[in-house]
């Protein structure tokens, strides 16, 4: 798994863009959430994931995602190593902070499976996700 992060302000306030290529399993699923919650803290409080790369989501990755969605919508999160079950709280206020860039399909169908889409909004397009917040 490889993660890229660039910031961008298209309007005054940073929006972080962690690119992941790769799949998105329990082997790296605490390096994803880890550094959303450092991207959260400083310096952006708006995220696009970007997975126009990430070729296979499991449902360990569905939960770092999850996780992912509940942090941008300051619901406290307490993650581990160990904690592989997902916290079924959730709020729509994700949408408003959290973007899902580019999907390719079998990771799509494993959002849309799971309810995922419910936490987010997807976009094909870069600067359209960006102007989105």
């Amino acid at each position: 798994m490889d993660i890229t992060v660039t910031i961008h302000q298209p309007e005054g306030w940073p929006v972080a863009v962690m690119k992941l290529s790769g799949d998105i399993n329990a082997s790296n699923f605490m390096q994803i959430v880890n550094k959303a919650q450092e991207l959260y803290n400083n310096p952006a409080k708006n995220l696009i994931l970007d997975l126009s790369e990430v070729t296979s989501v499991s449902t360990t990755g569905l939960v770092a995602l999850h996780k992912i969605a509940l942090l941008y919508s300051g619901v406290p999160q307490n993650v581990d190593a160990d904690d592989t079950r997902p916290d079924f709280t959730h709020s729509s206020n994700a949408r408003k902070f959290v973007k899902l860039l580019s999907p390719q399909p079998e990771v799509d169908k494993a959002l849309e499976k799971a309810g995922m889409k419910l936490f987010f909004k997807v976009y094909e397009d870069f600067n359209e996700a960006l102007l989105s917040f």
